[in-house]
C-alpha cells in the first residue's frame, strides 16, 4: 500500500493533478480504510528519503463571492466545520535544500517537450507573481494589460491566451472570481491553492529578484515588502484572519524572463492602491 501510494503520488504530480484522499481511498487502501493514518506517514517517509519531495496539503479555494461567504458563515453556524477547512488534497514539494532547486537537477519534463514546459512555468509564475504583487487580487482588465505589455494577450508559446488561463485555473495556479454587482458582472483573479503552496510569497518575492537582476536595490526592496503586506492583509480579511499555511516556494525554474517593466508596474499599482 505504501508503494501503490508513493506511485499514485508521482503520478497525479506529474499531470498536476491533486492527491485526494477519496482516490487514496479506491485506489490505494481499498477495504483498509482505517491504515489511511500509518500508510501515509510511511508513503511520506518514503517519497522524502528516496525522491526529496514530501505531500503538502492544499489549502481550500478562498470564498470570494457573496453567495460563498454566506454559505461558509452557514456552515460554520451548523458546526460542520470553520473556514479553514481541510481540503483533503494534496500536492508534491520539493525537499532539497535551495542550492540544488536549479533546472540541471530539476528539469521541466520532457512531455509534450521540456521547452514548453519551462515556457508554462514561466508564464504561471509570472501570472501568479503579478496577481500577489497586485495585493492578492486583480481585475480581469489589469491582467489582460499585463499580459499584454508581455505579448501574451492573444497567443502564448503554449496556447492561445484563455486556454492557458483555462489550463491554470483548472490546474489550481488561479482562481477566477465572478459576480453580479448592480446588474454588472465583475471578474477578478486570485493565487488558486496549488499557486499558493507550490510559488507562494517566497517564492514569488525569488522571482521579482531573479526578474531585476543586479538592479534590484534598496528601493524594489521596499516596494516588494509593501506588496506581500497587502497579500497578507487581504488573506486576514478575506479567511476571517487564518493563515493559509507555510508559503510553498517554487519547485522548477523558467528558463525565459518575462519583461521587468510588467513585475514593475504591478509593484507600482499595487503601492498606489495601498
Amino acid at each position: 500500500m505504501v508503494k501503490s501510494l508513493v506511485r499514485l503520488a508521482l503520478s497525479s504530480e506529474y499531470t498536476r493533478h491533486p492527491i485526494r484522499r477519496a482516490d487514496i481511498t479506491t485506489k490505494v487502501l481499498l477495504t483498509q480504510g482505517r491504515q489511511f493514518k500509518n500508510v501515509f506517514d510511511a508513503a511520506q517517509l518514503a517519497l522524502r528519503q528516496t525522491f526529496g519531495m514530501e505531500m503538502v496539503e492544499l489549502p481550500a479555494k478562498e470564498k470570494v463571492t457573496m453567495i460563498q461567504k454566506r454559505q461558509a458563515q452557514k456552515s460554520g453556524a451548523s458546526g460542520s466545520g470553520s473556514a479553514s477547512a481541510a481540503s483533503k488534497s494534496w500536492i508534491l514539494r520539493s525537499t532539497l535544500p535551495e542550492k540544488y532547486r536549479i533546472p540541471e537537477i530539476l528539469p521541466p519534463p520532457k512531455v509534450p517537450t521540456q521547452e514548453m514546459e519551462a515556457a508554462y512555468v514561466g508564464l504561471y509564475s509570472f501570472i501568479v507573481g503579478v496577481i500577489m504583487l497586485g495585493g492578492g487580487r486583480l481585475p480581469e482588465a489589469k491582467l489582460e494589460r499585463y499580459l499584454k505589455r508581455t505579448n501574451a494577450d492573444q497567443s502564448t508559446p503554449v496556447d492561445s491566451r484563455d486556454k492557458l488561463l483555462a489550463r491554470m485555473e483548472r490546474e489550481g495556479y488561479i482562481q477566477r472570481a465572478r459576480e453580479m454587482n448592480a446588474g454588472e458582472e465583475t471578474v477578478e483573479y486570485l493565487v488558486g491553492p496549488r499557486g499558493k503552496m507550490e510559488i507562494g510569497e517566497a517564492g514569488v518575492a525569488g522571482f521579482v529578484k531573479a526578474v531585476y537582476g543586479e538592479t534590484f536595490d534598496e528601493d524594489a526592496a521596499k516596494r516588494l515588502e509593501r506588496s506581500m503586506k497587502m497579500v497578507a492583509a487581504n488573506r486576514a480579511l478575506t479567511e476571517g484572519g487564518k493563515k493559509d499555511g507555510e508559503d510553498g516556494e517554487t519547485t522548477r525554474k523558467a528558463r525565459g524572463r518575462p519583461r521587468k517593466e510588467a513585475v514593475h508596474q504591478a509593484e507600482e499599482e499595487s503601492s498606489e492602491e495601498e
